[in-house]
């Protein structure tokens, strides 16, 4: 038995484990980009990102620290250049030159300058030597046809720009969407094919102005390794196999932003206003508070680029200013300047490998699954309570994932894949709720299928709500086990007609069976005429004795209801015997692992067989053990049979036999008869055998079809012609079952 429960808690968690395993594989599945990623998982891990991002909140990089100045071309530039725009080369040559004079280490333009200077095509040649003797100038280049992974492109040579001649250190300006739109990666490169080459990669703009800065070869990009890019000495982590993510430092404006205007403001340009009020200001090269004095570009990367709405180059990022809907608007420039100042400061935001997020989620997924287990397992009456717990703790569960992503991502700049930790904590549940509901399923069809003729249908639904109450294997417990047989069925049953000797039984053995069942008790068995049923398995009784005391009475009751109901019927009178013992023995499914009954074994269940098997000695009807009389006396009428010893016992035991529920008036003769008899049976164990005779013959006078009491009358006379040894101790030796 103990190997038949070892091997069903083996096939139980081998369940377990195939039912975890596939949870498991199925999220990785879901959730895995180089696997299978649908865009709506792709979409929530996207706005959960969004979320930590909005409650890190702005990181913002003090002017004095940052490394890079944005130049910015604005509308306040519009008005204050005399010119149009697009501007003569001339202007950007002068910025240029200012630039360097105030310190600048890297000016780069995010301007596309794809065609010759069509106003003053000199200028170009202005902009051309200033590029050339400056030696830090980057520029902008553009792709022309992307593949759909936003790897490769194909590209004119010049990569766009008309400079490329000047210098080479060109960086593609094009940002890449993720699938909702937002802008959070950026592309460290594009291999890009060109006429003459086939593959060259390209760095994207960042990365461009980092090589000016590095003083690095103007095509030099960042090396794939594992799962990071290698840099000029850099780990920069990687989210996907092109690109990084954008750890933003704040909302639109977070980085130091100058006019255009105001770096060409010496003393040889004169704005707008300086023409209409004639005052030189000199925002550039007054000597007490311009540009050129101030170290606003000393060692600095100046990005030069647009930030008028109209000329599109705005992208909705992660991080807003929070004031309104739409305020998370982020110009490309700026983008750029995030991606420059995170690889200076080494401020990555390193995201979960492959490798861990399987491991996660297979821990997730089993701890779910064990957590949740473990709270449906709790036995109460308060099902509903019991799966609100289980939802409330899964719910807390994955408040606790976002709580710790938000703290990862704010102190340690790691980003926790939440989508499938919040998968594998709602897998882990819902597959705990399926294979509960399997179990308890299987669980219910087992014990309807043992139990539906064994015990009261309540009870059998009672065992299905608590199937922890029955244990599969034996058990030692105290319980009360009650053996009931018809007197003189072998003679009668000779005589009766096979189909009517069915008929009566079945009838019988339903009225006895409804009586056990009416009382909480388990029936057994069946044997022919006999009935073996106990009380306090599989359901608890915690009054066990007296409900089998009180379901032996009934039974006499209905018998005498049968009979009268017979009467006239041509079936025979019928009495019973009936015999209880309380005591502890080993209650369980018995036998192999294909059959199995659930019964009780022990000495105690033997004695209660003998013990209505002795009622043909004393012609009574029920005859309970000293065990069982000592927990119903207070609640049941009984009197004293003897101290017998039963045959296969070697210790005597004290019997005793019902007569009524003390809830009922007992009749002043019974009770008269009662005392005469017990002052009888006193004088009979002390061997004072004619005085016991004569009370005896007082009792029966009172009652005179007494079997009981004839008996000991008739054992008194007997010893008093031939007396017992004096080591006689009053126990009687069966001689039969």
């Amino acid at each position: 038995m103990a190997t038949a429960f070892t091997n069903e808690r083996r096939r139980q968690w081998g369940t377990r484990f195939v039912l975890i395993a596939a949870v498991t594989m199925g999220i990785v599945v879901l959730t895995q980009e180089p696997i299978l990623r649908l865009g709506v998982v792709d979409r929530l891990e996207l706005s959960l990102l969004d979320y930590r991002y909005a409650q890190r909140g702005p990181v913002r990089t003090p002017a004095d620290t940052s490394a890079v100045v944005i130049v910015e071309i604005s509308q306040d530039a519009f008005r204050s250049i005399p010119e149009r725009y697009p501007w003569p080369r001339s202007h950007y040559a002068a910025l240029l030159r200012n630039l360097k004079r105030a310190g600048a280490r890297v000016v780069a333009f995010d301007l596309i300058f794809s065609d010759a200077d069509g106003i003053v095509p000199a200028d170009d040649s202005l902009f051309r030597s200033a590029i050339r003797e400056t030696g830090i100038t980057v520029l902008a280049g553009k792709r022309e046809q992307d593949n759909p992974l936003f790897v490769q492109t194909s590209a004119r040579l010049d990569f766009g720009t008309v400079f490329f001649d000047a210098d080479s250190s060109v960086g593609l300006v094009n940002l890449r969407p993720d699938a909702d739109g937002m802008y959070r990666l950026y592309n460290v490169s594009y291999v890009v094919d060109t006429s003459n080459t086939q593959g060259i990669r390209i760095p994207t703009f960042a990365f461009a102005c980092l090589n000016k800065y590095f003083g690095l070869p103007p095509f030099t990009t960042p090396e794939p390794a594992g799962g990071e890019f290698l840099y000029a000495g850099r780990h920069i982590p990687r989210y996907d196999p092109a690109s990084l993510l954008i750890n933003f430092y704040g909302p639109s404006g977070a980085f130091p932003h100058v006019a255009f205007q105001d770096v060409l403001d010496d003393s040889a340009f004169a704005t707008v206003e300086e023409s209409g009020t004639g005052e030189q200001i000199n925002t550039f090269s007054d000597p007490e508070y311009g540009y050129l004095y101030d170290g606003t570009f000393r060692d600095k990367i100046v990005l030069v680029g647009v930030t008028v709405p109209e000329y599109k180059d705005l992208f909705p990022v992660s991080l807003g200013r929070g004031q309104q809907r739409g305020d998370n608007l982020m110009y490309g420039v700026e983008i750029h300047a995030n991606v420059i100042e995170n690889v200076l400061r080494g401020d990555f935001l390193t995201v979960q490998s492959l490798l861990s997020q399987i491991l996660m989620i297979g821990i997730l997924t089993t701890f779910a699954f064990l957590a949740t287990s473990g709270i449906k397992v709790w036995k109460t009456r308060h099902h509903l309570l019991v799966e609100l717990t289980g939802v409330l703790f899964v719910c807390v569960f994955m408040v606790g994932i976002v709580a710790l992503s938000i703290l990862l991502f704010t102190h340690a700049s790691y980003v926790l894949s939440v989508t499938p930790a919040l998968l594998s904590v709602a897998g882990g549940y819902i597959t705990s709720t399926v294979y509960q509901f399997l179990t308890e399923r299987k669980q219910r069809l087992l014990i309807k299928s043992m139990f539906s003729t064994y015990v009261d249908p309540a009870v059998v639904d009672e065992l299905i709500a608590h199937p922890e109450r029955l244990v599969l294997g034996g058990r030692r417990e105290e319980l009360t086990v009650l053996f009931s047989d018809i007197e003189g069925f072998t003679t009668f049953s000779q005589h009766m007609e096979p189909e009517k000797l069915v008929a009566l039984l079945n009838e019988y053995l339903s009225t006895m069976s409804e009586v056990i069942f009416h009382h909480r008790g388990t029936v057994d068995k069946y044997e022919g005429d006999a009935i073996m049923a106990f009380w306090g398995a599989p359901v608890p009784v915690r009054d066990h004795s007296l409900q089998a005391c009180l379901s032996a009475l009934q039974m006499i009751e209905a018998l005498r209801e049968l009979n009268d109901r017979w009467r006239g019927q041509e079936r025979p009178h019928i009495g019973i015997r009936i015999g209880i013992n309380t005591g502890s023995m080993v209650v369980g499914n018995m036998g192999s692992a294909g059959k199995f009954a659930y019964t009780v074994i022990g000495d105690s269940v033997n004695l209660a067989s003998r013990l209505e098997g002795a009622n043909k000695e004393y012609r009574t009807a029920i005859m309970v053990s000293e065990r069982t009389y000592e927990q119903v006396k207070t609640r049941i009428l009984c009197r004293k049979l003897d101290r017998i010893a039963v045959k296969g016992r070697s210790e005597p035991v004290t019997t005793y036999e019902l007569l009524q529920p003390l809830d009922r008036p007992v009749d002043p003769g019974l009770r008269a008869f009662l005392s005469l008899y017990e002052e009888a049976l006193e004088r009979y164990f002390a061997r004072e055998w004619e005085a016991a005779a004569r009370t005896f013959e007082r009792a029966i006078s009172l009652r005179p079809d007494d079997k009981p009491a004839d008996l000991y009358r008739s054992r008194c006379t007997t010893y008093r012609l031939t007396p017992p040894p004096d080591s006689w101790d009053g126990v009687f030796v069966l001689q039969s079952k």
